[in-house]
């Protein structure tokens, strides 16, 4: 007669056939004589029916239970790094994921930020602030003389000359008044027209666009 294979089992006599192991277990010996010789795979692996070994779970997936026939996809926001794993990491903070079954995290692209563990998307920079470096956790504000149009962004504008901005985290700038002109950028404060000069324009980029005042008249200044 011949012995039952690994993975197998026969537990009557006059046997025309072997028995295979049910998935979940796996039988290392040959010539067993009952189911009991399967045995149940351990946590962090898998078996196939008939199976002689029990198998590790790949990079990526995962198994807490015993007896299992198959392993378990790291979650979006999760990964596993090492085969054999009983159990997922959240992504850390700067860091996300967006596909399940994955072995590592995604580092936030510099314009977006990722404040919380376990993230399975990245959140873009508010208008006003903005992130040149990956992996971060939050957003910088924008300084004086200096704006944020968009979402999303890894990098802050300056004022152009003729405009100004005095607070932090503001998406446009603003023109300089009549009767004041910025002559540089990212400026955070408007310059007045000298005494005896005015300017009747916005927007002003230079000293000269302050005019004397014409014979007959003057410029009471602040």
């Amino acid at each position: 007669c011949t012995e039952a294979s690994a993975g197998y089992y026969v537990d009557s006599t006059g046997s025309a056939s072997q028995t295979e192991c049910p998935a979940g277990t796996y039988n290392p010996n040959s010539g067993s004589t009952s189911s009991s010789a399967c045995l149940d795979t351990d946590v962090g692996y898998y078996s196939n029916s008939g199976s002689s070994a029990q198998t590790a779970c790949a990079a990526g997936t995962y198994q807490p239970s015993t007896g299992q026939s198959s392993c378990i996809d790291a979650s979006a926001g999760y990964f596993v790094p090492s085969t054999a794993a009983t159990s997922q990491i959240g992504c850390a903070v700067g860091t996300y994921q967006p596909s399940t079954g994955q072995s590592s995290c995604l580092a936030a692209d510099a314009g977006y930020w990722v404040a919380g563990s376990g993230a399975g998307n990245k959140d873009p920079c508010s208008i006003g602030t903005y992130q040149p470096s990956t992996g971060q956790t939050a957003c910088l504000d924008a300084d004086a003389g200096y704006y944020v149009p968009n979402t999303g962004s890894a990098s802050q504008s300056a004022c152009a000359a003729g405009t100004y901005q005095p607070s932090t985290g503001q998406a446009s700038c603003t023109d300089a008044s009549a009767g004041y002109y910025v002559a540089t950028t990212a400026a955070t404060s408007q310059t007045a027209c000298s005494a005896g000069t005015y300017n009747p324009n916005t927007g002003s980029t230079s000293s000269s666009a302050c005019l004397d005042a014409d014979a007959g008249d003057f410029v009471a200044n602040a």
